[in-house]
């Protein structure tokens, strides 16, 4: 599996700002404000919709209370892969003014509605190129679940507090102190889960969502990248696929099952239960936000902690 560890790359365009409004009354004015106080930013009428609830939260992290922020999809039970816009969908993406896409394939929901709301320039989209998968086996695979890169979230935070500093320039030293402390937040959770050091332990996958979290702790993946990108697409895995993945359970060739309950099929169903008939240890990885959790660094802080302990177990 081949890891993109650039910085998330974007196109800084024009995003026409006749509709923002700024409401800052005069008492708010930075000449009035005691310098030793915190500033508060410009509040705005910017709406920026997010494909997923992780970067809706990440973006309402950036820019506070200054421009309102949702999530198309901010439901645990809900796969995003197989995700159908709703009509409600369309008219919040045609209102948007910043519109947040994973990319590669992942989210191609939200790049369909802006294309039809004739608001592609106002894209902001981590992964380049276009915003789909083919479902034709070619002999590569990549991982698109790029917000379990704890590296990779903490240059895509730094980079869209630029972004919307220039948007909205009166707000662009907020906007970067923010996306900064968030950078670092997240930089700590990277480096504390690189010290697991799990190296010589290795796993398997239903799916690929907790990829780069477990490589980057140290695991190796043994998971078959075809049957990695069937289940992307939504497929069942071909029966030698499934047999080898169910022999992998099976064995002793690995320490954990990762498993991700929201693209639960009767086959990964299957390959769970052989794994923990057979004593492996099976550690659950969604999507978005399980319940009860709605911050990215939490999220993430409790599948470290999990994976901590798993280790220390598994050392003795």
């Amino acid at each position: 599996m081949r890891k993109n560890t650039s910085a998330p790359s974007r196109a800084l365009r024009s995003l026409g700002l006749g509709g923002v409004v700024v409401l800052l009354a005069a008492s708010c004015g930075a000449e009035d404000a005691p310098a030793s106080e915190p500033q508060d930013g410009v509040e705005t009428d910017l709406l920026i919709v997010t494909s997923i609830d992780v970067y809706a939260d990440l973006a309402t992290e950036v820019v506070g209370d200054t421009a309102e922020v949702q999530a198309l999809v901010d439901n645990p039970a809900v796969d995003p892969h197989s995700y159908e816009a709703t009509p409600q969908d369309r008219l919040v993406v045609n209102q948007a003014d910043v519109i947040i896409a994973n990319g590669g394939g992942y989210d191609s929901f939200i790049t369909l509605l802006a294309s039809a709301a004739e608001a592609d320039d106002s894209v902001y989209q981590l992964i380049d190129g276009e915003n789909h998968q083919s479902h034709e086996w070619d002999g590569s695979y990549e991982n698109e679940h790029i917000w379990y890169d704890l590296e990779y979230m903490s240059a895509f935070v730094t980079e869209f507090g630029e972004y919307m500093g220039e948007l909205v320039p009166e707000n662009a030293e907020l906007y970067t102190e923010n996306a900064q402390a968030l950078a670092g937040e997240i930089n700590e959770l990277d480096e504390r889960n690189r010290a697991i050091e799990a190296e010589g332990m290795s796993y398997l996958a239903t799916e690929a969502v907790s990829g780069f979290l477990l490589q980057d702790a140290g695991f190796e993946d043994l998971t078959e990248l075809q049957f990695l990108s069937a289940v992307e697409h939504g497929d069942d895995v071909s029966p030698r696929l499934y047999q080898q993945a169910l022999n992998v359970a099976t064995g002793d060739e690995i320490d954990l099952l990762a498993y991700n309950p929201q693209t639960e099929t009767n086959q990964s169903a299957r390959i769970r239960q052989a794994a923990e008939d057979s004593g492996v240890s099976v550690l659950e990885f969604s999507e978005t936000f399980p319940d009860g959790i709605d911050s990215y660094t939490e999220w993430m802080s409790e599948n470290i902690s999990t994976v901590e302990a798993l280790v220390e177990d598994l050392r003795g």
